[in-house]
């Protein structure tokens, strides 16, 4: 059994932090036994480390498409070409005040063969993305791999979009910005940036570098000439396409371009006063330890073992320090409406989700599933509040996890450890549920389920005799009344008695770095298997004919890769 490579670090990681614990405690009795353990696990799992896969960087290419506002959908279409072992991901990071909201389900992969992949998105520290072919899945050396990985953003809350002058007195709206720098990258064929703006073209017949010529559209910094093929090309639904492109950019290559739009293309809204973002407090490593050689070599090893396996998964160097941070708070996240309209046969109800499914569904607030989820295990002396910010409970008399529903049991294992929530247990329950619900109603009408569920709802507080009580709640409130009540294991009544969703606001969860269902885009999110095959003739000649002598020249470094 060959473990990737990451879950290998996850458990090292995990041992190791029981190691500084000791360290901290100045426990020498249990520091040594730690140590030992960490050595042997060590000896154990070598083998295993070492079939981790490597690839190298063959083509990037970024779309952005910019809409009038500022935000916008990137999409990223990285291909690997694995050089040993099974590559199973990459990390992704470098994108430095830009927020990266992941769209999880147009996320994917396929490799040379043809076959495709869902990915695990998991969300690091320090803006960091671990990307994972799902289910422990990987693609063997001598075959690529290309990630389409899309996500929703905002330039001009991130300061690299926003309004200035010219010198002629035009306002204009300059674009100053960076995809990505790429480890592994130093036989990469070609980084690409497409930007699609806001712009609408006038005519299907007339050539977009005429236009952009002859009006002046399109003002970039001499720089910017002298380093890209540059091209400007009709883009979905008549908008203007630019297209900026270099050969063998090399390892770590700053993609960075500056150019200038006319302002009536945008509808900016003012930023508001951003709070100066203050460095983290760091920890200051313990002086003490003990005094014995064979420990300080055996934590050499184990050091030693740690920096091969980071170097195998080494991804991003952090370059520039010190811009703002943007805080972005979502305290009221709403479920998706999971809308497959391509699929989905007008009329047809799925009629066999759970009631917690059925809360996604009536896209009732994450938050308020949750603290109802919490309200009942209270109410059935589960467990007791003990603070509700910071939320923390306090467990009483454990339920028959075999009347529980998978939800629920998550819910309640997240609880019983330690009494508290976390970002990534709530995520995780969040994302199960998503998924279920997917698969169950992939072609259901939407409209027609949603009714379904709210009669359902609304039937079962009439037959209780409460029917005067579903015009004066919400539907979050009469959906609550329906899941407790009826609920095969639950026997103390609730009857409107408190707000279950009292403590919504407390919950530690903040998702506006996911996104499940459609995005809001132009650009093709699909993969396209063929992309390689046909992609990089006509490149060099149609860049090259047409390069950047006719503009007007009035006028970040981190780096992803860490294949693994």
């Amino acid at each position: 059994m060959v473990l990737p490579v990451v879950s290998l670090l996850r458990v090292l990681e995990i041992c190791w932090a029981s190691v500084q614990n000791q360290v901290i405690s100045c426990d020498r009795t249990d520091f040594m036994l730690s140590v030992w353990r960490l050595l042997l696990l060590f000896l154990l799992l070598l083998p295993m480390g070492v079939q981790a896969g490597k690839g190298n960087i063959h083509f990037v290419e970024t779309i952005v498409d910019l809409k009038a506002d500022g935000s916008a959908v990137v999409l990223y279409q990285v291909q690997w070409k694995v050089a040993s072992g099974q590559m199973h991901g990459f990390y992704f990071q470098g994108n430095d005040r830009l927020k990266v909201a992941m769209a999880v389900d147009q996320a994917g992969a396929v490799d040379s063969r043809g076959n495709q992949y869902r990915l695990d998105l998991r969300k690091l520290s320090g803006g960091k993305w671990d990307v994972l072919l799902a289910d422990g899945q990987g693609v063997p050396a001598g075959q690529s791999v290309t990630f389409n990985l899309p996500f929703r953003t905002d330039f001009h809350a991130a300061g690299y979009l926003g309004p200035t002058t010219a010198e002629d007195g035009r306002e204009l709206v300059f674009f100053n910005w960076a995809p990505v720098q790429w480890d592994e990258a130093s036989r990469q064929d070609h980084y690409t940036l497409k930007i699609l703006t806001p712009y609408r073209l006038p005519d299907e017949s007339v050539n977009p570098r005429s236009v952009v010529d002859t009006e002046r559209l399109i003002l970039t910094e001499p720089w910017v000439n002298e380093k890209y093929l540059i091209d400007y090309q009709r883009g979905p639904n008549n908008r203007l396409l630019l297209v900026f492109h270099k050969n063998n950019p090399g390892n770590r290559f700053h993609m960075q371009v500056q150019f200038y739009m006319p302002a009536d293309w945008f509808q900016l809204n003012a930023l508001p006063a951003q709070a100066v973002s203050t460095l983290p407090t760091q920890r200051r490593a313990s002086a003490s330890s003990p005094n014995s050689l064979l420990l300080v070599l055996g934590l050499a090893v184990v050091g030693a073992f740690f920096g091969v396996v980071k170097g195998k998964q080494r991804s991003m160097l952090k370059a520039r320090e010190g811009l703002d941070e943007i805080r972005w708070e979502n305290l009221d996240w709403t479920p998706p409406k999971l809308i497959l309209s391509e699929f989905r046969k007008p009329g047809k109800v799925c009629k066999d989700l759970t009631s917690l499914e059925a809360a996604f569904y009536l896209e009732i607030p994450f938050k308020v599933i949750v603290s109802s989820m919490l309200n009942s295990m209270v109410l059935e002396g589960f467990v007791e509040i003990e603070s509700e910010s910071p939320l923390k409970v306090k467990v009483l008399n454990p339920p028959n996890l075999h009347e529980l529903d998978e939800y629920e049991r998550m819910f309640w294992e997240a609880l019983r450890d330690d009494g508290e929530l976390s970002q990534a247990e709530l995520e995780d329950l969040m994302n199960t549920a998503v998924k279920k619900v997917q698969l169950k109603a992939w072609d259901a009408d939407v409209e027609a389920t949603q009714d379904y569920y709210r009669k359902k709802v609304n039937d079962f507080i009439h037959q209780a005799g409460d029917g005067a009580a579903i015009k004066e709640q919400s539907d979050a409130i009469n959906w609550y009344f329906w899941y407790h009540n009826q609920h095969p294991y639950y026997q103390r009544h609730w009857n409107y008695d408190n707000d279950p969703a009292r403590l919504a606001t407390d919950m530690p969860v903040t998702v506006d770095h996911i996104i499940h269902g459609p995005l809001d885009t132009d650009i093709a999110l699909e993969l396209n298997v063929c992309h390689d095959a046909c992609h990089s003739a006509c490149h060099s000649a149609c860049h090259s004919a047409c390069h950047s002598a006719c503009h007007s020249a009035c006028h970040s470094a981190c780096v992803s890769g860490g294949s693994h």
